[in-house]
């Protein structure tokens, strides 16, 4: 049993394909695993995605847009963590990154509420509770979270091996499918399964 904790940039395009490609190698190796979503948004990390998405062919028309829609999906993912549970919160910011990870400007207002919708959200209830104290207190939580951690960039995925007495990994920034298979199953035939990404980072024991 894998118990698995993103670091994430709720609208971040690196944080999406990694979560995509976890998933993805997760379902592929039939192995059991739990998830964790811990979005953390700061100026820092916000310029750093706008850097990324640049680097990607892609430019962000409005900044104040871009940083209002990171702000608010991070409220918005802790309001419905509050009031709908861990797996809609995680779901809601999944679906929210896939539709703004090729292209940010697709992004408006209306947004958020279209995917909320999708998930058979209340919008009316999750606005209510965003701006709460039990939101703010559940933001600041994470911080603490992200601090103990040590977390230096978003974004960053710690893994721990309940079989394997609860041994940690951390890896900074994305993730590959080679990299992975060698993570959750070390003694799979790597060559069985096929190509293999280019690492890009190193694994490295917390």
């Amino acid at each position: 049993m894998f118990e698995i904790f993103f670091f994430i940039n709720p609208v971040g395009i690196y944080c999406y394909d990694t979560e995509k490609l976890i998933r993805s190698t997760i379902t592929e190796l039939d192995i059991d695993a739990c998830y964790h979503f811990i979005p953390i948004v700061t100026i820092n990390v916000i310029k750093k995605d706008i850097l990324r998405r640049k680097k990607d062919g892609q430019k962000i028309i409005d900044i104040n847009n871009y940083t209002m829609a990171a702000y608010n999906a991070l409220k918005d993912y802790h309001a419905i963590k509050l009031a709908y549970g861990n797996k809609k919160a995680r779901s809601y910011v999944f679906n929210l990154q896939r539709k703004i990870n090729k292209n940010f400007n697709v992004y408006s207002s209306d947004l958020p509420r279209k995917v909320a919708k999708e998930l058979n959200l209340n919008v009316k209830n999750i606005k209510q509770i965003k701006n709460s104290n039990y939101v703010i207190d559940s933001i600041d939580q994470d911080k603490k979270l992200a601090k103990k951690s040590k977390i230096r960039s978003i974004p960053t995925t710690v893994v721990f091996n309940e079989n394997d007495n609860y041994s940690g990994v951390l890896f900074e920034g994305t993730a590959t499918r080679h990299g992975l298979i060698k993570l959750f199953a070390p003694k799979q035939d790597n060559h069985a399964l096929g190509n293999f990404f280019k690492p890009k980072n190193h694994l490295r024991l917390i």
